[in-house]
């Protein structure tokens, strides 16, 4: 890799020099006051570095993995401009010379953390599982930073409080501290810290952040779920926005499946077994590519409980309408080479319920925007999911298209969130392929097998089947919508 200079500096940048930190004095005395630890891919600092070049503050997302020993971090996303809608997307769409007109805040001090907050959460949704938005981190001059530490502790716990609302289920995960990564432009330091997000008392604690230049060996899982979830809108939830009406009807859904067990390659296996052992050493030293990843994913079969074998309370109510959401949904997950089998099992599991959550709210904004009226029966289809890799690293990220989209779109929407640039060949997409007029017929014919019983024992489980494929790709997945008549 080529030497980096520091356009301020004649020394070279090297890393000892980049990962200069700073702690306060009581943390120095003790070694159990250090904190975390965080490793960076050694192309975090040309990121950086690029941004100190152009002499303008930046507030953006450290993506990566939290782990109760040590944490990733794999990319730094630089957060867009607030946008003033002085016309509308499709107006600048058709007329390039009309461009809404970004805002930028005067000073750290003035950031909107739900703005912040707002670009995690689309974030987060195009992350597979295993890799989460783990902080923040700016690039400034001290006089703007230290007036704003409030501010960015704001912005921390406005992120996980958006999270936590969209993705209920991922706030359970064990570590909750989140990063703050401060970068002074004028001497160049690092200064990290981290806080605890579930304790709104929590102080900030010194943490150490360490390039390494030989990159993380990391685990790809994969798995294809078939999903075939039956929903009854009450009558006194009809006034609801469409997402209200289907997320809390899909989350007894995504518990069993959180509940549930999952096969990696065939096998059921310890809990904490090393999920690949005979790296559990890791080789060190030259010779170690950057940022590797297993030749062969972990093909992952998950195992629930049937719906019919648990035990609840009958509840009668009066209900307007029923949905059904049926398709197939594919899943990816990274994990670091020291995972165990139950990090590797909570990673693919969070993909699935992410990825379900994220199509359902997608599809939702799309119909809450272009719908007036429903007819008797409707049946929409959810964006299908596409994935590319993120630069210099093997983990990949994803987006999820509408029909009508453009691929220019997709590769804009890339670019603007995730800072990512792309062509259309970088992308995979053929992961899932949209369903055909036969396939929309076949899923409207569900109804009539709702009351289909399944015989299965109490107690028992079974595996999801993987569903309807064509070829080797996916079907997207559908919502059918029907409405009680009386």
């Amino acid at each position: 890799m080529a030497t980096i200079y520091n356009p301020q500096c004649s020394s070279p940048v090297v890393a000892n020099h980049v990962s200069t930190f700073i702690f306060d004095d009581d943390a120095k005395d003790s070694e159990f006051n250090m904190g975390r630890t965080i490793l960076a891919d050694e192309h975090l600092q040309s990121y950086i570095y690029e941004i100190l070049k152009s002499g303008k503050w930046t507030i953006g997302l450290i993506i990566g993995q939290l782990t109760s020993q040590k944490d990733y971090a794999v990319k730094l996303i630089r957060t867009p401009e607030p946008v003033e809608d002085e016309c509308s997307e499709d107006e600048e769409s058709a007329s390039p010379s009309k461009r809404r007109k970004r805002n930028k805040p005067e000073s750290l001090a003035t950031v909107d953390e739900q703005w912040v907050a707002q670009h995690a959460k689309q974030v987060t949704r195009m992350l597979p599982g295993g890799i989460d938005v783990i902080g923040v981190f700016v690039v400034a001059p001290p006089k703007m930073t230290q007036p704003a530490q409030s501010k960015l502790r704001q912005v921390l716990f406005a992120i996980q409080k958006v999270q936590k609302k969209t993705f209920p289920l991922e706030s359970e995960q064990s570590v909750t501290d989140r990063i703050l990564l401060q970068v002074c432009s004028e001497t160049k330091k690092f200064t990290c810290r981290t806080v605890d997000v579930a304790d709104p008392k929590s102080d900030m604690r010194p943490a150490e952040w360490k390039s390494q230049s030989s990159g993380e060996t990391w685990i790809k899982l994969q798995s294809r779920v078939s999903v075939n979830i039956h929903i009854n809108i009450p009558q006194k939830n009809q006034d609801q926005m469409f997402f209200k009406r289907i997320q809390g009807a899909i989350l007894p859904y995504c518990h069993r499946i959180q509940d549930g067990i999952v096969m990696i390659d065939n096998k059921l296996r310890g809990g904490q077994e090393l999920l690949v052992p005979s790296q559990s050493e890791g080789k060190k030293g030259k010779g170690k590519e950057k940022g590797t990843v297993m030749k062969e994913p972990m093909n992952v079969k998950f195992l629930t409980q049937l719906e019919s074998s648990i035990s609840t309370a009958p509840v009668i109510e009066d209900c307007s309408s029923r949905m059904i959401i049926k398709g197939c949904i594919s899943c990816r997950a990274f994990v670091n080479s020291r995972s165990t089998v139950d990090e590797a099992t909570r990673a693919i599991k969070a993909d699935f319920i992410r990825s379900l959550i994220s199509r359902c709210e997608l599809l939702s904004e799309d119909i809450d925007v272009i719908e007036e009226e429903t007819s008797i029966k409707e049946l929409y289809d959810t964006p299908i999911r596409v994935f590319g890799c993120l630069p210099l690293s093997t983990i990949e990220f994803c987006d999820y298209v509408f029909q009508d989209e453009k691929i220019e779109e997709v590769i804009q929407r890339i670019k603007e969130l995730l800072d990512v640039l792309v062509t259309e060949n970088d992308l995979d997409l053929t992961s899932e392929k949209v369903a055909t007029e036969e396939d929309w017929s076949n899923a409207q014919g569900v109804q009539a097998q709702i009351s289909a019983s399944e015989s299965t024992p109490s107690g028992q489980v079974r595996e999801i089947p993987i569903g309807a494929i064509l070829g080797a790709a996916v079907l997207i997945l559908s919502v059918v919508l029907y409405f009680v008549t009386s």
